[in-house]
């Protein structure tokens, strides 16, 4: 690379002494650094970019073995923690960078201190002079290490101490401001071959007449605008990923040559105001010396490009088959809420169904990225306290949702007058509305409001509603009934309500209800004290026969007394029947996947997905085209989100994207209409801080993992059942 700056004509030492004596340092600095960019920036190529790409070719290597990155969104990412390689890596970088940089930087003011006096010196001999100088420039950062831990220290010392936060970081600022004249021994170093203690002396001896001009002129020209330039770029170019590295790449090079000429020209500008006249001229007159040449931009330029054309081709190209995720925060204008259930609806949109602690809503998303997303519907206010909403994909698009509200008295006025009723709406793209003339699919009163209620959709058309009544509270029954409510269409005119069954009731539980493709219905009972799964399947529409099958033994210790959170599982009913399970083990806090090998469910076998004594939330799960299961589920561990797909128990397992704040809270999935899964989850730092995420990965039906294929057990025994 030949770039060594155009040729200069000697100027006479009294010439550069009235330039040097001259005030508005930063703006000098600047205009000259501005003028000899091409020049002064190729120390920095010459180390920075072989050292780049070593770098970014071993961090490469080691996240293609572990399967911990992605492209989302264009740009190369790391998903979840990194690992004890990556973090390895991170450390072996930052030492190599500031080595780096106690080369490239000493040179540099080397050659700006020659562009200052008039004088040409080549690249290599500034280069040999900083790598004579290496010991001394270690010994100046190990202070500057030393300082700028000090300065923090008291800051934070002071804020613990008075909880003053003004008075803590106005002291850490100007204990900052104090030190930045140690930038001042890099010159006294590598121009004058001073020690490091006496550059260091020196550097104070030279600004003790103008301490706060020297301060903030080096603040502004070394450390805050060169921050407020890396800043915009981040800004003007958020959306374009490759643009945005490429631009900070090069920002980063394009900024030491200017903060080198900064340092330079103070130093040089302090040594006149001093008068000091022999150690000025020693600095002219030592700069090394070299017979000019042409400046050729070309190479520069082309260095400074490079990296930009090399991500921006792997991030288009993407050569080694990483998983590509689109993912868009879909927070404004919507409330807390967790996402319950995510559908393909009409045309092509994704809709989610919100609940928790206040109204339901419904949100749709014009396109699968939700980058304009749509709140269709809200449910009225007053009646956040009421269980959650439930809902169904008819087919033809449209959902029907069903919502508890109470009717008439204010919700919160609890006698033996209150009523809660469950009622339906439908609801398209455009709005919601309620059933037309169609009935409450459930009531409760007061004494029996620990109701739980499921509803899946029918092939043909209509509607059932599953629902567990609660023991009342003067019973000492340990069962509950089990009751489901036919429509014969979406509107739930006629409704035809059957008790089909009963199980144990033992504290919290949970219900799925789903309808196989004969227009059977199937239900799932779980307990989320022991974890237990009850799989409950009828002949027929009417339910004239039900079965009761627990594939699932139950471990109620490991919450009581494990600390384990309440459990939860999803089913889904494959096309010839045939349940498939995802739910937390209780007794180790695994993930599951139970295939059952018939409708019932009474023989089944099970896949572990996670490995034991993990912490992991979730999980959700679809089937895709080819039906295979996709089970989703929160790596809390590794702080990332995990998709398994698997063909029966034949899994392999991919992280998809990072959870930044902890993702406790909402995890729903949906296949999109080209087939590919589409989750929303809610990032849930505090109230104040959290994002509703929705994250498409966009080959995942393409990727396998080495390395990362499930954990298998034996097949299930067969479940206890019970006609």
């Amino acid at each position: 690379m030949s770039a060594e700056g155009p040729a200069v004509r000697p100027e006479r030492p009294g010439d550069v002494w009235g330039r040097m004596r001259r005030h508005d340092v930063l703006r000098h600095a600047y205009a000259g650094a501005a003028r000899h960019l091409i020049g002064l920036v190729v120390p920095g190529l010459l180390v920075f970019l072989p050292l780049g790409l070593i770098a970014v070719s071993a961090l490469v290597v080691i996240v293609d073995v572990d399967g911990s990155a992605a492209v989302v969104n264009g740009a190369f990412e790391l998903v979840g923690s990194p690992g004890t390689p990556v973090l390895v890596w991170s450390a072996v970088v930052s030492a190599a960078t500031v080595a780096a940089q106690m080369v490239v930087l000493p040179a540099t003011v080397v050659l700006a201190a020659g562009r200052l006096a008039g004088e040409y010196v080549p690249v290599s001999a500034a280069m040999r002079a900083a790598l004579r100088r290496w010991p001394a420039m270690l010994a100046l950062v190990l202070v500057g290490a030393v300082v700028l831990a000090a300065d923090t220290a008291a800051g934070l010392g002071l804020l613990l101490w008075n909880g003053a936060q003004v008075t803590a970081y106005g002291v850490m600022v100007f204990l900052l401001l104090f030190s930045l004249p140690c930038l001042l021994a890099v010159p006294g170093v590598v121009l004058k071959g001073r020690s490091a203690r006496s550059a260091l002396a020196l550097a104070y001896r030279l600004t003790s007449d103008a301490p706060w001009a020297t301060a903030l002129t080096l603040a502004f020209g070394v450390v805050i605008f060169p921050g407020l330039a890396q800043q915009a770029v981040n800004v003007a170019t958020s959306g374009t990923p490759i643009l945005r590295i490429g631009l900070g790449w090069a920002l980063a090079l394009v900024a030491v040559p200017f903060q080198a000429t900064v340092i330079a020209r103070l130093f040089l500008h302090r040594l006149a105001v001093a008068g000091m006249t022999i150690e000025f001229k020693a600095v002219v007159g030592g700069l090394p010396a070299g017979t000019p040449r042409r400046v050729r931009p070309v190479p520069v330029l082309a260095a400074l490009l490079l990296p930009t054309l090399l991500y921006g081709a792997a991030a288009l190209v993407n050569p080694l088959g990483w998983l590509e995720v689109s993912e868009a925060a879909v927070t404004k204008n919507v409330d807390l809420s967790e996402p319950q259930a995510l559908y393909l609806g009409q045309d092509g949109r994704m809709v989610m169904l919100m609940d928790g602690s206040r109204e339901a809503k419904l949100l749709t998303c014009a396109d699968t990225g939700c980058a304009r997303p749509r709140l269709t519907w809200a449910e009225p206010a007053a009646v956040g306290g009421e269980p959650t909403a439930v809902s169904a994909r008819l087919a033809d698009g449209r959902l029907a949702v069903a919502t508890w509200a109470v009717e008439g008295r204010y919700p919160w006025v609890y006698d033996e007058n209150w009523r809660s009723r469950l009622r339906l709406r439908i609801c398209d793209a455009a709005n919601c509305a309620p059933a037309p003339g169609g009935k409450p699919l459930a009531e409760m009163t007061w004494r029996d409001r620990k109701r739980v209620v499921a509803l899946a959709a029918r092939p043909g058309g209509g509607l059932v509603a599953a629902q567990l009544h609660g023991i009342p509270e003067d019973s000492d029954a340990d069962e509950e009934a089990l009751s489901l409510t036919i429509c014969d269409d979406p509107a739930c005119a006629h409704p035809r309500v059957k008790e089909v069954a009963k199980v144990p009731a033992n504290g919290p539980r949970a219900l799925v209800a789903d309808v196989d493709p004969d227009d059977r219905p199937v239900m799932l009972h779980l307990d989320q004290d022991s974890g237990a799964v009850h799989v409950v399947s009828c002949d027929d529409l009417a339910c004239a026969r039900a079965r009761v099958e627990q594939p699932v033994e139950g471990d109620a210790s490991a919450y009581l007394f494990g600390g384990r959170d309440r459990p939860q599982a999803v089913m889904v009913v494959r096309a010839d029947g045939r349940p498939l399970i995802a739910y937390q083990d209780m007794a180790d806090g695994t993930i599951k996947l139970l295939d059952c090998r018939d409708r019932a469910c009474s023989r089944a076998a099970s896949a572990a997905l996670t490995a034991p004594g993990d912490r992991h939330a979730g999980p959700a799960m679809a089937l895709d085209r080819a039906g295979r299961a996709l089970v989703a589920f929160r790596d809390l561990d590794r702080d990332r989100i995990v998709i398994a797909a698997c063909a029966e128990t034949r899994c392999t397992r991919t992280p998809v994207t990072a959870i930044t704040r902890g993702g406790g809270l909402g995890l729903a999935m949906a296949v999109d209409g080209r087939g590919r899964p589409v989750l929303a989850w809610l990032d849930f730092g505090d109230a104040d801080d959290w994002d509703l995420v929705v994250t498409t990965p966009l080959n995942l039906s393409a990727r396998a993992i080495p390395g990362e294929s499930a954990v298998w057990t034996a097949p299930s025994a067969p479940g206890r059942g019970r006609r």
